[in-house]
């Protein structure tokens, strides 16, 4: 499909491409109730650092720290190369790839702790921070486990092909702490013991995958060119059921899951919650014009979508119904929900928005291209092309 060799090279949702702009929000007043039957509330998340480029292993892009509303630079880091996926971090510690096979670590305040540098290859996901190990893919296919306090390489796995979207954590059955990555190419699920690098299981080739899968509730969730979400239980280690989107809804970014609920943009500029474990749509806003491949940030009352018409939506949850509408002027990027306010980046500004209303309280200009935000210990923390990360937030 010609559409997907355009996204082909980002890494979703943390992608890049813009030019900047600061538009007035469109809003409307509409009350905000709390998650119920039709969209059940988030199973509990590990919230105390960023652990992937959205957040918990869900995806959903929900912080466990607020930000101020008008952020102030803290720091800027140069990586020498550029930055072009969110960072992640925790305990005291930022770590993200630059271009040219770089992988850094970072104090909170900016300091290198350590780098490394892989020879004759890049980095092509998302990081992966779980349980004192990071977790990357890299161009040749090949999965690579370092220990966060050292950088120092403890296995890898070989995928026999691109991987794309982001690592993540799952259970192996019997209990086991197990990794998963999808095979681009042919959306296999590789399923990998986190202590061994060992394989444990395989699912069957499907189609093509340039996403993240989502996990919650012993399921992993992931889209891909067949207009539908691909649903795998961790416990038994095979597909439970595919739901069809209909045509042209085609999903090439990542799931956010809230326990067994999927939100999911689509080609067609659409979201999508599904209700995976029932394998029924719930509802669908289709509010976006242009393709809608970042992946969207879920909180109790409200999800936030962007898509290519550079507009970022504020939705009530339980119904999908509009609630704001502000215009980025560009792409904008998977959002951030921290506290009561919407973080995102589009061409090349980073917006700091009211949750509620949309309003925007502040805004700066980065670089040309930017990645999406990670909000970790009340920092916004943003990679660049200029080979910068930066931080934002209360001096």
């Amino acid at each position: 499909m010609k559409w997907i060799l355009l996204v082909a090279g980002l890494a979703l949702l943390a992608g890049i491409w813009f030019v900047g702009f600061s538009g007035p929000p469109e809003t409307t007043s509409l009350s905000l109730a709390p998650a119920s039957s039709g969209s059940r509330p988030s199973a509990p998340q590990d919230r105390s650092g960023w652990l992937t480029y959205h957040g918990s292993f869900a995806l959903d892009g929900v912080a466990g720290s607020s930000v101020p509303d008008a952020p102030e630079k803290l720091w800027t880091y140069k990586a020498g190369n550029r930055v072009e996926v969110t960072p992640v971090g925790a305990d005291g510690r930022v770590y993200f790839t630059s271009a040219k096979g770089g992988l850094h670590a970072v104090d909170l305040k900016g300091a290198e702790v350590w780098k490394i540098t892989i020879a004759q290859d890049a980095f092509t996901t998302p990081v992966l921070l779980v349980d004192g190990m990071l977790l990357v893919g890299s161009g040749k296919g090949v999965l690579h486990a370092y220990e966060a306090a050292t950088g120092k390489e403890k296995w890898t796995y070989d995928a026999g092909g691109s991987v794309q979207g982001t690592p993540n954590r799952i259970d192996l059955p019997g209990g086991k702490k197990g990794i998963m990555a999808i095979s681009q190419s042919d959306g296999a699920i590789h399923a990998i013991d986190f202590d061994t690098g060992k394989g444990a299981w395989k699912g069957p080739p499907g189609e093509r995958c340039d996403g993240s899968a989502g996990v919650g509730g012993g399921l992993i969730v992931m889209g891909s060119c067949a207009a539908a979400l691909h649903v795998y239980s961790t416990e038994k280690g095979e597909k439970v059921r595919d739901v069809p989107l209909g045509k042209d809804n085609e999903v090439a970014g990542g799931v956010a899951m809230s326990g067994s609920i999927a939100f999911a943009g689509t080609r067609s500029g659409k979201l999508a919650c599904v209700d995976v474990a029932a394998g029924k749509v719930l509802w669908t806003n289709g509010d976006g014009q242009g393709e809608a491949f970042q992946t969207p940030a879920v909180g109790d009352r409200i999800v936030l979508f962007g898509a290519d018409d550079g507009k970022l939506f504020g939705l009530q949850r339980e119904t999908g119904k509009q609630v704001w509408a502000f215009d980025t002027g560009n792409r904008p990027l998977s959002p951030v929900i921290a506290g009561e306010r919407a973080v995102v980046t589009s061409g090349g500004s980073l917006f700091v928005l009211d949750l509620a209303t949309g309003k925007k309280l502040w805004s700066t200009s980065l670089s040309d291209d930017a990645t999406s935000p990670a909000v970790i210990a009340g920092m916004i923390l943003v990679g660049g092309d200029d080979g910068t990360v930066t931080a934002y937030g209360r001096k």
